[in-house]
């Protein structure tokens, strides 16, 4: 039987409980053989666990791509070091330091930003490679970045608000420290060239008769997404320079005031000359803005009115305290409560809370940025801050309404202001706007949320030929409910299929009943792409795109794709065909029946057939559940959590905008969601005894005695004092609060 469109939890007999998951938490704090753990002083606050190497600190291909600056959560501002060689994070720990720049983005396989760039030096040197400098006292926090720069004896410390930043360079005596600014320097275009980008304008003013402060902005294209954006800037130094001027292409202008690009990718700049004392610290505050020149002055008089370093380091460190108390952990391995506060720190990142600050949008409409992209974040990044920070969902739905309003139409990547054309996969945003209707989110416009719903399921779900103008128009999903051969027409299919059921969800619960009908009808469809004579491996029945005429193509089911590629999005047929998680029945059946469907499944794990370190993948493990065999959700999870984080490497593949950050913290805290549906996984904490502090002010105790390296089975479950019957438990039941009672044990006891 097929899931019902009120989307309960399906349950099986109440015995399976005893076949959930543990982990013990000695498992998670291995690192690789050969490598060293990083290691902190005593923890006083939450805080402090936060590592941001973590994700950084890559010795393998495919880096994790966390940035290492800090950030407030969902802050604008992310100022963090530039290297030679940095990767999309801008940066690599075996390089020495370029720079600083005010801007980046965490966790994504193509780059962003890198502007508004700082150098602090002794001498002006412009070049882009000119003045850097081996490092050494590195240190790495939540709230603060410092680092000592070898070559020229200049600490550098730096510590966000949520639009601004300040800095304290502590420089040697000398009669030529300087600050050097750079408009012209992206990431992009000097980082990680072969992404490409260019500066395409600027200018750069000292605006006070003091000569303190500078302004300015470019105008950039390149990187992730589409379109031309813009970063205006305000900086000011609290001691007065001794000298000011500009620089244009190599060429220092002493004295002068402004200077402008003439032609694009020109190289434009400003510094800053002081005469410094033995370990004098001269400060330096500066604000971003991608609306104006005059939104960043006032985020810089609002956020930073003086020039207190300690009191903005620790109203930042308050933040994080208060942020990351949400989830309270008690006791549990050191390391392991480093990677899970590190993970939640990284799901605290992106996107950005950029409301009041891109253009075309009224005062206070609540905007949220930088989703890279949506296709990462639904699944469970956006099911982890209903729990911890609703408003951010709401104010992120709302934004959705809004850029429709403005720009008749929304895609799953926005960036800077911009929506990128070419998707991912579906049009996931309504898998979002689904998971907070059911879940109750309060503070969104219900009705308004549904018009971007309707306009996605009746305007969009057209698949890669609308924006490929390579590839002809061949088929209509709307229509006939799959796409015909062209580049991600099984994986396009699959997502539109799971978009159409969330759409379903809140029209039904809107009154909308024909909508209703007509997209649960749909959402079944997927199965004209299930070709159950397709074999692999002695296994058959896979997704495979057929032609117009509905003839199944014959392709590698192995192959992983790339990106925009024939079939499949970044992935294979193996990793694809497990993607139903509104149809879970319909699959089982597709496949031969429980037993052959854990068979096989279990073989695609044994033999890396699915691809864990990509978004897709994330449900599989938990498909277990549906087939009487928890036993082996149990294992795969552990493993993928064992295997796959760590204190090294970081996440498996980029963390995707905190997306894998996420997908470890509900597996650390012993729930995971199938997002966009009201129940989660029960799956086993690592630590003994968690306290989430729910968004209704009540609390939910995590208990899992005897948690341990070898008790990594659940034997019962019961929550608020009583038994829990199935593999899952409801939202509703999370947000009442109480003790969710895990009952651990070295083996998974025999079902009766």
């Amino acid at each position: 039987m097929d899931r019902k469109l009120t989307a309960q939890p399906l349950f099986i007999s109440s015995l399976l409980v005893v076949l959930l998951l543990g982990l013990g938490s000695r498992a998670l704090a291995q690192t690789p053989s050969g490598s060293t753990p990083l290691k902190i002083g005593k923890v006083r606050q939450l805080a402090d666990y936060v590592d941001p190497r973590i994700g950084v600190m890559d010795t393998k291909a495919g880096a994790s791509n966390c940035v290492i600056g800090p950030q407030l959560p969902f802050g604008s501002i992310n100022p963090s070091p530039q290297t030679k060689d940095g990767d999309q994070d801008g940066y690599s720990p075996k390089q020495p330091i370029r720079g600083f720049g005010q801007l980046h983005v965490s966790g994504t396989g193509w780059g962003k930003y890198g502007q508004v760039f700082l150098s602090p030096q002794l001498g002006v040197a412009v070049g882009e490679d000119a003045h850097d400098s081996p490092k050494e006292n590195e240190r790495a926090r939540a709230y603060e970045y410092s680092v000592k720069l070898s070559r020229y004896g200049i600490t550098t410390s730096v510590t966000p608000a949520r639009h601004a930043a300040i800095y304290k360079f502590v420089f040697p005596q000398s009669d030529e420290a300087s600050i050097l600014l750079d408009i012209t320097h992206t990431l992009t275009r000097d980082i990680v060239p072969f992404v490409g980008g260019d500066v395409l304008g600027g200018k750069v003013t000292f605006t006070s008769s003091s000569r303190d402060e500078i302004q300015g902005y470019g105008t950039y294209r390149g990187g992730f997404g589409e379109g031309n954006y813009n970063v205006y800037f305000c900086a000011r130094v609290a001691k007065k320079p001794t000298a000011i001027g500009t620089w244009l292409n190599g060429e220092l202008h002493p004295d002068q005031t402004t200077d402008s690009l003439r032609k694009a990718n020109d190289r434009v700049g400003g510094f800053f000359k002081f005469k410094t004392k033995s370990n004098e610290a001269v400060y330096l505050k500066v604000a971003v803005s991608l609306k104006s020149t005059e939104q960043a002055v006032r985020w810089l008089d609002t956020e930073i009115p003086g020039w207190d370093y300690q009191k903005v380091l620790t109203q930042a460190q308050t933040i994080w305290n208060q942020q990351l108390s949400k989830v309270q952990v008690v006791n549990g391995a050191e390391q392991n409560k480093r990677l899970f506060y590190t993970a939640l720190y990284h799901a605290h990142l992106m996107p950005r809370d950029r409301t009041n600050d891109l253009p075309g949008y009224g005062k206070d409409v609540p905007m949220w940025d930088d989703h890279f992209a949506v296709w990462d974040t639904w699944r469970t990044l956006y099911p982890l801050q209903v729990l911890l920070n609703p408003s951010m969902v709401a104010g992120t739905i709302n934004s959705f309404s809004a850029r429709l309003q403005k720009n008749g139409k929304l895609k799953d990547a926005f960036i800077a202001g911009n929506d990128m054309q070419a998707e991912q996969g579906g049009n996931n945003l309504d898998n979002i706007i689904a998971d907070a209707y059911i879940k109750k989110v309060p503070g969104v416009d219900w009705n308004k949320a549904y018009e971007v719903l309707k306009f996605n399921a009746d305007k969009e779900r057209q698949g890669s030929a609308a924006w490929r103008k390579d590839e002809p128009l061949l088929g209509n999903y709307k229509k006939q409910g799959w796409i015909p051969f062209g580049p991600m027409a099984g994986s396009m299919t699959l997502e539109y299929a799971y978009n159409d059921f969330c759409a379903a969800q809140v029209a039904q619960g809107l009154g909308k009943t024909d909508d209703a009908r007509r997209y649960l009808a749909r959402s079944k469809k997927w199965v004209n792409l299930w070709n159950p004579k397709a074999e692999s491996d002695g296994f058959t029945g896979f997704i495979v795109p057929k032609t117009q005429d509905k003839e199944f193509l014959l392709i590698d089911l192995k192959q992983r794709q790339g990106s925009w590629k024939q079939f499949f999005y970044e992935a294979n047929s193996w990793t694809y065909s497990w993607f139903v998680p509104h149809q879970i029945d319909t699959l089982v059946t597709l496949n031969g029946g429980s037993a052959a469907f854990a068979k096989k499944l279990q073989h695609a794990f044994e033999h890396d057939l699915i691809q864990y370190e990509n978004e897709p993948a994330f449900l599989a493990p938990h498909l277990f559940h549906h087939v009487g065999r928890s036993d082996l959700s149990s294992y795969y999870v552990r493993k993928l959590m064992r295997e796959g984080f760590n204190e090294q490497e970081g996440m498996p593949g980029n963390d995707d905008s905190g997306a894998m950050s996420s997908w470890f913290a509900f597996s650390a805290l012993g729930f995971f969601p199938n997002a966009g549906q009201n129940y989660y996984y029960l799956t086993g904490p690592i630590f003994e005894d968690v306290t989430l502090k729910l968004s209704n002010g009540k609390n939910l105790r995590i208990l899992a005695k005897n948690a341990g390296p070898d008790n990594i089975y659940v034997q019962s479950v019961k929550l608020a004092g009583q038994p829990v019957k199935g593999f899952s438990i409801t939202h509703d039941e999370i947000m009442r609060g109480g003790t969710l009672e895990f009952q651990m044990g070295p083996k998974a006891p025999t079902v009766q």
